[in-house]
């Protein structure tokens, strides 16, 4: 099923992110429990790895505790440009010759005191078809990531949410592969 979710092309996921953000807003999770969700990271590495990254998808609102969080579980589809503002993206010590794409998988809480934060556990795949090794294009690379993520908003009623990452990255590059620890900070649609 991952392979399937990994596989889906991102131009698709997109359009269905943007037909789901033309759906009412204020609908209650309780009666719309499939909801939209975009992410923008910005990612660095103890091993070298320096790149952003965005994804689309939905979360969907499993259940309320009673005065406690609300949870979700979310999947998503990642897309890492190999370039982001004129810099290169960096795998471990290796720049991407080619975008890379993925897939996350993970579950959300919403708090309700305090309000405007929560947490998230998942886990991410991202693939890149090639990559560049002193002026040489080599073959695939991936990552495979374990997510611990903190989210806040400075006000509740807005649209965006700032996130915090925390990142176990396992690094299978061309060459070698090495664990890496990640630091990840973004944005993402609040919910």
């Amino acid at each position: 099923m991952l392979r399937i979710i990994a596989s889906i092309p991102f131009w698709k996921v997109t359009l269905l992110a943007i037909h789901l953000f033309w759906m009412p807003q204020s609908s209650n999770a309780e009666s719309f429990p499939i909801l939209p969700e975009v992410q923008v990271y910005h990612t660095l590495g103890t091993g070298g790895s320096n790149y952003s990254s965005g994804a689309l998808g939905v979360a969907v609102h499993l259940f309320d505790e009673d005065g406690g969080p609300g949870r979700y579980m979310h999947f998503l589809s990642i897309l890492v440009p190999s370039k982001t503002l004129g810099f290169d993206a960096r795998i471990g010590n290796l720049k991407t010759a080619s975008e890379g794409q993925g897939f996350e998988i993970g579950v959300h809480d919403q708090w309700v005191n305090p309000e405007g934060k929560g947490a998230t556990l998942s886990l991410r795949r991202i693939d890149w078809k090639k990559m560049a090794e002193d002026s040489e294009e080599n073959e695939i690379a991936r990552s495979d990531l374990l997510h611990m993520g903190w989210s806040w908003s400075m006000d509740r009623q807005g649209f965006v949410v700032w996130l915090f990452g925390i990142d176990i990255a396992n690094l299978k590059l061309p060459s070698k592969s090495i664990m890496e620890l990640q630091l990840a900070l973004g944005l993402r649609s609040a919910f």
